[in-house]
């Protein structure tokens, strides 16, 4: 069957992309595009061409599935030369080509768009080029085409950061030629007229490369790609468009061979795979049309907005009338922030908010196919919610219940239709983290299993499948490391040594800075269902529950492990903190020591590797990767260390075992893993 579906019409041939699902760029689909091109060149009645997708969707770009197969330097360099080659090939046409183009942009598809002569877009189509954020350069033409285009200041701004632009934005600088209605890409008119216009062929201006070098220097030094992104461009303006293909060829052969790079693309399969649940493959699921979301505190609240930033619409519920006007408020506020960004018109604004409805009446939840509690963390509320929701809706509708600790084995009890009850954990804010853990209870159907799983992907979530275990996943592995950070304070460590310690790591923040932004409080109410369902945790630090005893709960009361200036997030120390820690150190009689940068990064990041092998080894999620995945979307683990798990490889299973032993035996059970429960 062709991937390139050809027709000619009034002189025009119209080369569409046909490779479902999302017309992934493979080498077969070039060799195929290539070819049509070719016929077109060669047919009389042809005077223009057209490259064009579907109304909504144009190519996802090119198929990194090939990245795996790249084992070697000159590997990487053929199939960056495969892609530059075929659209040289495009851009040498005879014969004007236009791409007419809808969708999301990205990468190779806007390579591909970039060597046709004339570009035209629908409106809301939307361009990037995220190479940077895989850890690579743009390999097929990228770096020298957007500089001829758009020039190569705003090209740099693209390149280098992986942000997109929007249509009006596109129309400005020059990227495409036209805008117009979906329905309008194809017609002739588009397409007529003109002669062939090649890219290569455009000057540049005189350019500087100061702030782009600023930029590219922010980069870790593991991730070249920014500075290989750099040369690339310089190369195409100082030498050649040539020269700077050849750049691009062998600067994407020096990206793959990292192992940041090679981490942040074994990140990209681990989230791509986590709905993929061979037990569920062939499972029904229910469509969902409308949700129901209860209680409208800020997680019920973001739990609402995501699904209504999905197109779905929403009845928000909540007795208390008070809550109701402050959970309207918040999602409100929220999506006219995204409209002052630009990231939302305000007629799109006006149609999200129309698809809400307030009400603290239970008889507006009866239409809902899915329905969402999201009220206090008490398992009494929790249990008395889910019985109202069994008794307003539908035998077929889905019940989720959005909890970070509680077990859903007991709340199932609640209810007389267990089997339509799944859990939905999702992190805080709900609008804008990418994670929900799905949590399976033994009495959960599978259709209600696959229908929240395809739910989660409908609201642009990304699922983990999770077994009902105290803590679910993310917690189960995080917790640890946030009470191994307290055990170090008291032990001696300054909270600043801590927090720089994983920043430098390459997480966005210390584990002490996040518990002061997540409430100590917080933590307090989860450890406690941790602890005595994992004894190896060992008991809340005593630091922890002092500071709460004095209502030190971090940003939210102005003070916690550090002091913040009102309305700042930012941390300042926080002498009452030493002085807590001073008393209890004099009362255990325990003088502080040093603890050195490599110590606290070595037990911080163990402990979550040893929680990790346990977590595995219990059974509570199917794959490794499903754990790195979930930690990297979930605590910002840095993708290019490609999550707990893959970091472990790359430490090596053997090196991983001894210093866990060592471990063990100075600090105690909590490193222990006699077991390594990976495949090797």
């Amino acid at each position: 069957m062709s991937r390139i579906d050809s027709s000619v019409t009034d002189g025009v041939c119209v080369l569409r992309l046909n490779a479902p699902p999302v017309n992934t760029l493979s080498i077969e689909l070039l060799g195929e595009l290539r070819a049509a091109v070719r016929e077109a060149n060669a047919d009389g009645r042809v005077r223009g061409i057209v490259i064009t997708g579907g109304p909504e969707h144009f190519s996802a770009g090119a198929d990194v599935a090939m990245f795996r197969d790249i084992k070697t330097a000159e590997d990487a360099v053929r199939i960056s030369r495969v892609f530059q080659e075929a659209f040289q090939e495009i851009e040498d046409s005879a014969k004007p080509v236009t791409a007419a183009v809808a969708g999301k942009m990205m990468g190779g598809a806007l390579e591909l768009a970039m060597a046709c002569h004339y570009r035209v877009c629908a409106r809301g189509t939307v361009f990037s080029m995220p190479e940077v954020n895989l850890g690579i350069n743009p390999g097929a033409g990228g770096t020298q085409r957007l500089p001829r285009l758009i020039g190569v200041e705003a090209a740099l701004k693209m390149l280098l950061t992986g942000q997109p632009i929007n249509a009006a934005e596109a129309l400005k600088l020059g990227l495409v030629d036209a805008v117009c209605d979906a329905a309008d890409l194809t017609k002739p008119a588009q397409a007529s007229g003109g002669t062939p216009r090649k890219t290569r062929e455009r000057s540049f201006p005189n350019v500087l490369f100061t702030e782009a070098e600023k930029l590219a220097a922010r980069a870790r030094p593991e991730l070249i790609a920014p500075s290989v992104i750099l040369e690339c461009v310089r190369t195409g303006v100082v030498a050649s468009f040539d020269a700077g293909l050849r750049a691009e060829q062998l600067g994407f052969a020096r990206c793959m061979e990292t192992l940041a790079t090679r981490n942040k693309i074994h990140v990209f399969f681990a989230v791509r795979d986590t709905a993929k649940v061979p037990d569920l493959a062939n499972v029904p699921t229910h469509a969902v049309t409308r949700v129901a979301v209860i209680g409208m505190g800020s997680m019920g609240a973001g739990i609402a907005q995501a699904v209504l930033q999905a197109g779905l619409p929403v009845v928000a519920l909540d007795e208390n009338t008070a809550a109701l006007d402050r959970g309207m408020q918040r999602i409100r506020e929220s999506l006219e922030k995204r409209v002052k960004q630009g990231r939302l018109s305000p007629e799109k604004l006006a149609a999200i908010l129309r698809q809400l409805t307030a009400t603290s009446d239970w008889k507006a939840v009866g239409g809902a196919d899915f329905v969402i509690e999201a009220v206090f963390e008490d398992i009494a509320v929790k249990q008395t919610v889910l019985v109202n929701i069994e008794r307003a809706v539908g035998d077929k509708t889905v019940i989720a219940s959005n909890t970070s600790t509680l077990s859903f084995d007991r709340l199932a009890e609640a209810i007389s239709r267990p089997q339509r009850l799944v859990g939905l954990h999702f992190f805080n804010p709900a609008h804008a983290m990418p994670l929900v853990e799905v949590i399976r209870h033994k009495a959960a159907a599978p259709e209600t299993v696959a229908s929240a799983l395809r739910f989660a992907k409908a609201i642009r979530k990304t699922p983990v499948l999770v077994q009902n275990r105290e803590g679910f996943l993310v917690n189960r592995i995080f917790l640890p490391y946030v009470k191994e950070a307290f055990r170090m304070l008291k032990e001696g460590a300054d909270p600043e040594a801590i927090d720089r310690a994983m920043v430098e790591f390459g997480f966005p923040m210390g584990p002490l800075t996040l518990m002061d932004m997540a409430g100590n409080d917080i933590f307090v109410h989860a450890d406690a269902v941790l602890v005595p369902a994992f004894p190896h945790h060992g008991p809340t630090p005593p630091i922890v529950t002092e500071l709460v005893a004095r209502g030190m709960l971090g940003q939210k009361s102005g003070m916690g492990i550090y002091r913040y200036e009102k309305g700042s997030p930012v941390p300042h120390p926080n002498p009452a903190v030493r002085q807590i820690l001073a008393e209890s150190r004099a009362r255990s009689s325990r003088a502080p020591r040093v603890i050195t940068p490599e110590e606290i990064t070595q037990r911080l990041v163990l402990r979550m590797v040893a929680e990790a092998l346990r977590v595995m080894e219990e059974g509570i999620v199917q794959r490794e990767s499903d754990v790195d995945a979930a930690m990297v979307l979930g605590t910002g683990f840095p993708d290019w260390r490609g999550g707990v798990l893959k970091y472990a490889r790359d430490l090596g299973l053997d090196e991983v075992r001894t210093q866990l032993q060592q471990l063990a035996k100075r600090f105690g059970e909590r490193f222990a893993a006699t077991n390594l429960p990976l495949n090797t």
